[in-house]
This record gives C-alpha cells, sequence and structure tokens, in this order.
C-alpha cells in the first residue's frame, strides 16, 4: 500500500512538472510529457494552457501517453491535444462557445461552429462540399472512400454535381488535391457535325434513345450532364460535347442514319385554331416560293419543294416539305394562328331640327250680276283656301250638284270670312286666312356593331321601298304587254366599318356612314328621298369619342302675292296682300366610340352591359305605363342565356 501511494504521488508531480513553462524571446512555450495519466485531467490542463472551454461525453475514459522534448507554442499544444483524441477514437468538436468531446463516430453528426477557432488545426474534423466541374461526383465516391476515416463521411450530390465529406482538416485537403486531378476537362471536347438528309430535331431523338446511358435517358438518375447533344436548327447542324470515345460513337451512329428520306419529304397537318386555312395557305405559299428564290439564286443548287394545301371544311392546312422547311412554315403559321381582337363600334347619330311657318292672306271677291264685267277677285295661293276653289264649289251647286265641302275646308291656323249680297245683284266677300307654326324634331339613332380586327362589317337599320323606274299602261299595236318596273332601295341609318388595331391600341377606321329617309314633299311625281352620308378614315384611342362630322343648315324662305298697285298702298296695301315665311334650322352630328376586345373576358363584360341596359329599359316602359314601383323592384333580371328562350318578364 505505501508502495502505491507513492507511486501516485510521483504522478501528480511529474503531472505538474510536464506543463513547465519556458520563455523564448516573448512568447510562452511548453513542453508535455505524459505517461498514463488520466484523459480528463489532460483536458483540464489544456483548458488552462489554450482557454478553452471543454463539455467531456460521459463516455470519454481512459489513459494518454505524451513524449515530447521539443517546445510548443499555445496553438501546437492544441493540434497535438486533437492528435491524441484521435488516437484514442476522441474528437474535439467546437460549438457556441464550448468545445464538446465525444466519440468520433459521433462526430459527423453535430453541427460545428468554426468561427469559435482563429486557426483551424489540420487534425480538427471538419464537413466540407467540394464541387465537381467536369467528371461526375457520383462515379468519383467508389473511388474516394477508401481515403476516408470509418468515422468519416463521403457521399455525392447528382444534381448540384459535388462531394460532402466529413474527416479531418488534413485529409479533406489531400482528397481536394486527388478530386483537382481527376475533374480534368482535356479529353472533353465540343466537334459539329453537319447533317445532309435528316432533321436535327429529329436526329437529338433517335440519339436519345439509342444511347440513353451517356445522354442521361434512361440511364442513372444521378449521372451528370459530361456528354451532352445540341440540335442548331438554323443550320441543321448536331453540337456533340464528350470525351473521344463519345464522339466517335456519335459521329458512327448519325453517319448510318443521316440517310434521304424514303418519301422524299415530311407531311404534316397543321389544325388551325383562329385564322382561315385559305388565307394561310395563299401567304404559305408566297413565303416558299421566296424561299426557293433565295437558297437557288446564283447558286445552281437543286430547289427546295414544298407544298401546301387548305381544307377549308376542318380548317387546317396539309404541308409537305423538307424537314427544314417544314419546322420553320410551323413557327410561322404558330405565330400567325393566334386569336384576333375585336372592335365593339358605337356610333350616335344625333339630328335636331326646327322650323317656323308664318302666313297672313286676305283674298277679296266682287260679282255684278248685270254689269258686262261680272266678277273679280283676287286669288293667292300661299296658304288655306283660295278664291278659285269657293268660286269652283259655288258653280258646282249651282249647276245642280251638291256642294264640294272639300273645297271649302280650311287649312290650319284661323280663317274668317264676310260679305254682303244686295238686292240691286252687286256682292262682294272677304277672307281673312293666318298661320303661325312652329314644329321641332329631336332624333337619336345609336347603330353599334362588332367586327374582327381588319374585318369589314356593316349593319343597317331601315326600311325597303320600292321607286318606279319605268311603266306601260296602255295596249296598243307597239306595246302588248303593259308593265311597271320598280326598284327597291334602303332607306334607314347605315354604317360600315373596317378598324384596324395597331400598337398602343389604338384604333384605325374605315367608316363609311350613311342616313337616308323619305321626303315630305307632294311636288315630285314619284317618292322622293334624303341622303347624308359620311366616308372618311380616322383615329381613335381605345374607349375614346370622337366626332365624325356634322351638317349645320338654316333655310328662310320667303313670298308674297299682291294685288298691283292696291297693294303697295302704305298701311292700307296690307288688304290686298298675302305674306308667307317659313325658317327651317337643321343640325346633324355624328359621334363614334371604339372599344377593343382582346379576349373572351372583354366581349362577355360588354354583352352584359348591353343585356342590363335593355333590361332597365323594360322596366322604364313598364314604369311609362303606369305599373307599380314595388312590383317592378320585385322582378328579378333573367340570365343573359334566356334571351335564346321565352324570356318571362312579369
Amino acid at each position: 500500500m505505501m508502495y502505491k501511494k507513492i507511486l501516485q504521488k510521483l504522478v501528480m508531480v511529474t503531472m505538474l512538472t510536464m506543463f513547465s513553462s519556458m520563455v523564448f524571446s516573448e512568447e510562452q512555450t511548453w513542453k508535455v510529457n505524459l505517461k498514463d495519466a488520466d484523459i480528463r485531467a489532460f483536458v483540464s490542463q489544456v483548458a488552462d494552457i489554450t482557454g478553452y472551454s471543454f463539455v467531456i461525453d460521459p463516455r470519454v475514459k481512459g489513459k494518454v501517453t505524451v513524449v515530447s522534448n521539443a517546445s510548443m507554442d499555445q496553438a501546437a499544444v492544441y493540434e497535438m491535444f486533437l492528435s491524441v483524441l484521435g488516437v484514442h477514437g476522441f474528437a474535439a468538436l467546437p460549438g457556441a462557445g464550448v468545445i464538446k468531446i465525444v466519440q468520433q463516430n459521433n462526430a459527423k453528426q453535430i453541427a460545428q461552429d468554426e468561427k469559435m477557432l482563429k486557426r483551424l488545426p489540420s487534425e480538427q474534423i471538419v464537413t466540407r462540399v467540394i464541387q465537381v466541374n467536369n467528371a461526375s461526383a457520383l462515379e468519383l465516391v467508389p473511388i474516394l472512400r477508401p481515403m476516408v476515416a470509418k468515422y468519416g463521411h463521403l457521399a455525392g450530390v447528382a444534381a448540384a454535381n459535388a462531394l460532402i465529406v466529413s474527416d479531418h482538416l488534413a485529409n479533406i485537403r489531400r482528397i481536394s488535391k486527388i478530386i483537382t486531378e481527376l475533374d480534368s476537362p482535356s479529353k472533353y471536347e465540343l466537334e459539329v457535325v453537319q447533317l445532309q438528309e435528316a432533321w436535327v430535331g429529329d436526329m437529338v431523338k433517335l440519339l436519345e434513345e439509342l444511347a440513353p446511358a451517356e445522354l442521361g435517358k434512361g440511364g442513372k438518375k444521378g449521372s451528370a450532364n459530361k456528354f451532352s447533344v445540341v440540335a442548331d436548327q438554323r443550320s441543321n447542324r448536331l453540337i456533340l460535347r464528350g470525351d473521344e470515345s463519345f464522339r466517335d460513337k456519335m459521329r458512327v451512329l448519325i453517319s448510318k442514319l443521316d440517310q434521304p428520306s424514303s418519301t422524299g419529304g415530311k407531311t404534316k397537318v397543321i389544325r388551325l385554331k383562329h385564322a382561315d386555312a385559305g388565307d394561310i395557305a395563299e401567304l404559305m405559299k408566297g413565303l416558299m416560293g421566296d424561299i426557293t428564290s433565295e437558297e437557288t439564286k446564283g447558286k445552281g443548287q437543286k430547289t427546295t419543294e414544298a407544298s401546301v394545301y387548305a381544307d377549308d371544311g376542318l380548317n387546317a392546312l396539309v404541308v409537305r416539305a423538307e424537314p427544314s422547311l417544314l419546322q420553320e412554315l410551323e413557327g410561322v403559321i404558330e405565330q400567325l394562328d393566334i386569336r384576333r381582337a375585336q372592335v365593339l363600334i358605337e356610333a350616335a347619330i344625333v339630328e335636331i331640327s326646327d322650323s317656323t311657318d308664318n302666313k297672313l292672306g286676305i283674298q277679296w271677291a266682287l260679282f255684278d250680276k248685270g254689269a258686262s264685267i261680272p266678277g273679280a277677285f283676287t286669288n293667292f295661293g300661299e296658304i288655306g283656301v283660295s278664291t278659285a276653289n269657293i268660286l269652283g264649289a259655288i258653280a258646282g251647286k249651282d249647276s245642280g250638284n251638291d256642294l264640294d265641302v272639300s273645297q271649302l275646308a280650311p287649312s290650319n291656323g284661323i280663317t274668317f270670312g264676310f260679305g254682303e249680297q244686295k238686292n240691286s245683284g252687286v256682292s262682294w266677300g272677304a277672307l281673312i286666312q293666318a298661320l303661325e307654326g312652329d314644329a321641332g324634331t329631336n332624333v337619336l339613332s345609336t347603330p353599334k356593331v362588332i367586327t374582327m380586327d381588319n374585318q369589314e362589317s356593316s349593319i343597317i337599320v331601315g326600311e325597303n321601298i320600292p321607286i318606279v323606274t319605268g311603266q306601260s299602261s296602255s295596249g296598243g299595236s307597239s306595246t302588248s304587254n303593259p308593265f311597271t318596273t320598280i326598284e327597291r332601295q334602303d332607306i334607314g341609318v347605315k354604317l360600315v366599318v373596317t378598324p384596324s388595331i395597331s400598337e398602343g391600341d389604338l384604333v384605325r377606321l374605315e367608316i363609311e356612314q350613311e342616313i337616308s329617309g323619305v321626303s315630305e314633299s307632294t311636288t315630285a311625281s314619284d317618292i322622293v328621298t334624303t341622303k347624308r352620308q359620311i366616308k372618311t378614315n380616322v383615329l381613335a384611342d381605345n374607349g375614346e369619342t370622337i366626332v365624325l362630322g356634322g351638317l349645320i343648315t338654316d333655310n328662310v324662305t320667303e313670298s308674297e302675292s299682291k294685288v298691283p298697285l292696291l297693294g303697295d298702298i302704305p298701311f292700307l296695301g296690307a288688304l290686298f296682300r298675302s305674306t308667307s315665311k317659313k325658317v327651317t334650322k337643321q343640325n346633324l352630328l355624328v359621334f363614334l366610340r371604339p372599344t377593343i376586345l382582346r379576349d373572351k373576358e372583354s366581349t362577355r363584360a360588354v354583352t352584359n352591359e348591353k343585356f342590363d341596359e335593355l333590361w332597365e329599359l323594360n322596366l322604364s316602359i313598364k314604369a311609362a305605363q303606369g305599373e307599380d314601383q314595388e312590383d317592378l323592384e320585385q322582378l328579378v333580371k333573367p340570365s343573359i342565356d334566356s334571351v335564346y328562350k321565352r324570356m318571362e318578364i312579369r
């Protein structure tokens, strides 16, 4: 027992003196010599030297022996400390303010804070990601795995083509140098192969099927794309990337596959979604002619044969051409076959007219039965009943006929008649007629039409009236078949418009606006029509209201009839005159508003808006007819689809 106590004291003295400090210049150094020292006491002494705090796993136990005659600074002591731990199967991992001492097998599963150490020792266990640029990371894993310690870790990431390594820092540096030597791009080159007959798009698909391992189709999911075949469709060339053996293999396959087609071309049916097959076919024929001219101009080469046909029933194109030309035509057709914008054209035709008519006249009649000149009278035709009408009616009555009242019917306004019949046979009479008229009209027409971009559309609202152009009503030696020829003419509001949408939602409109009607004139032998027309080209922004044109007229018609000499007498001459003055004013304006409808949502919104206007008009009519407002508010507006059915409005 005494011997054991003496031995323990000697060990403690040795441990206390093994870290005896020596000063060389101004740097403190230590010499380390241990023999069968407890590992926990060893950790405690290193903590005193380095100033680090350590947390020791309960499973960390054992004796350590260190023999060194060299002086070491603080960093060298910690480096030696890590080596001693590694020899005994332990590792020191820096964490949040402390260094954890754990078993090496668990080191790769514990997070580390490398910033805690000023300089990472070469024996420190760390985790690094090594990027592989040219070689396959997965292929390097089995090569490098034997170089990693058993308690370390090595894995490959296919998506990033990188390696994840957990090991001592010195070993990771060694592995990085090996990877740099293996990851050499010197043998991977690019090569361009010009195809003569086949089309590059089809060739790439064939090569991917024939070489799935190299091109990543059907091979290992984690393989890197170190081999590739890219199609240059512009020049019908293939670009190969890989080593010499891969390029030789691809070159042989390409030469066997690049053969003339047995059909001499390629036929494809392209169904159009929006464009018209006939229009596209004409455009494609012109385009193919230009391509042929460019390829054969001054070169003497064979022409590029291609043909395109339109199937109007299916609205499809049948295209037959060489693969390179077919690919180009498909691209052009795809850009042309797009949904075309529509334009809602709303026109407002406003016509305001006002007319006044003032007439005043006095007619005299004198009759002397026994005189050589039996009578005299004035006959003014400006207004009302003329004296000739009255005498004609009296003469008819004297002949035994009934009095023709239609000839005595007064005109509008007021009519006074007075006179006297004497026994001597002399009779006289006077007729005073006065008329003042005022008429005003306000006409508003709002035609609307929706049409596609660059497509003419028209709307006509009115009547179709007959007009006699020739007739023969009596038969004779030269005319055996009496006839009447009639020509029908549209009368009303007519709108013809062709919109063209440009960039920036600017609409160019080619417009023909016509307003026609039937005149009330009774002087012509046949129907008299009126016509007002506008033909113009305008520019308007989307939703902008513009005025197309207008017509303002102001007509004044004055007429006067009088008795010579008597009608010129001042003041008294008014009794022998008849005057008429008619003033007509008319103002006509045409407004227009285009609205661009680029998609079905815009079209649906416009449709719902107009349907709502129709419903509001229906309610207004019912309200004007006296229906109760509460009953009208209870009415439910039907859906827009109900316009195709029987719409019930209660």
